[in-house]
């Protein structure tokens, strides 16, 4: 079961609409609060291609989003999710320290720690939670189970994705005016100094 997706600017404020996130009910009685592991990074493999030094890129982010509509009866249990899975992202490698303190070869143990150690991300995978989020690079990534809850996420969220795209637009088109201007004056520094 995959999730439905939505990327926002990271800085964009958001909306959610009145339909809880877990049961669709609408106008949910509760909003609560969440935390979410991101990254300030590019991605490695990005940093691999360009080369780049991974001392200059940032490190893990804590993130929360406040005002997420649910059910008082779905509450619990989304919380429960998202708490045990930050907890297993922080100690799932632990259990794979146990064959190499056993002693178990290398060959057993080092697959085994990286298995315990991915687990958390695998069972999210199998088992997607009715809402998430994910912060990479300045962009959020919201995951959502209900595809109609991430409609109607989109439709509120988008003037400000359009607005995001036109201010992008518009620092290019300065950005470029600036540069013709930058050119057109070194070529008149260049005339001028033909000329003497």
């Amino acid at each position: 079961m995959g999730t439905y997706d939505v990327a926002l600017p990271e800085t964009q404020p958001i909306v959610f609409p009145p339909l809880c996130v877990v049961c669709e009910k609408e106008n949910p009685d509760k909003v609560i609060k969440l935390s979410f592991l991101g990254t300030k990074s590019e991605p490695v493999l990005q940093m691999v291609v360009e080369g780049a030094d991974p001392r200059y890129y940032g490190g893990n982010i804590l993130s929360k989003i406040d005002g997420i509509p649910v059910c008082k009866s779905c509450s619990a249990g989304l919380k429960r999710y998202h708490f045990l899975l930050k907890f297993g992202y922080y100690t799932a490698w632990i259990p794979g320290l146990v064959p190499i303190f056993l002693g178990a070869p290398q060959i057993f143990s080092v697959p085994f720690m990286i298995v315990c150690a991915c687990s958390p991300g695998i069972y999210t995978l199998m088992r997607p939670p009715s809402f998430g989020a994910s912060f990479i690079a300045g962009v959020a990534n919201f995951e959502f189970k209900s595809r109609k809850v991430a409609e109607e996420f989109m439709r509120l969220n988008s003037e400000g994705i359009e607005k995001v795209k036109a201010d992008k637009a518009e620092e290019e088109r300065l950005k470029e005016e600036k540069l013709a201007a930058e050119r057109a004056k070194a070529e008149a520094e260049k005339v001028d100094i033909t000329k003497s």
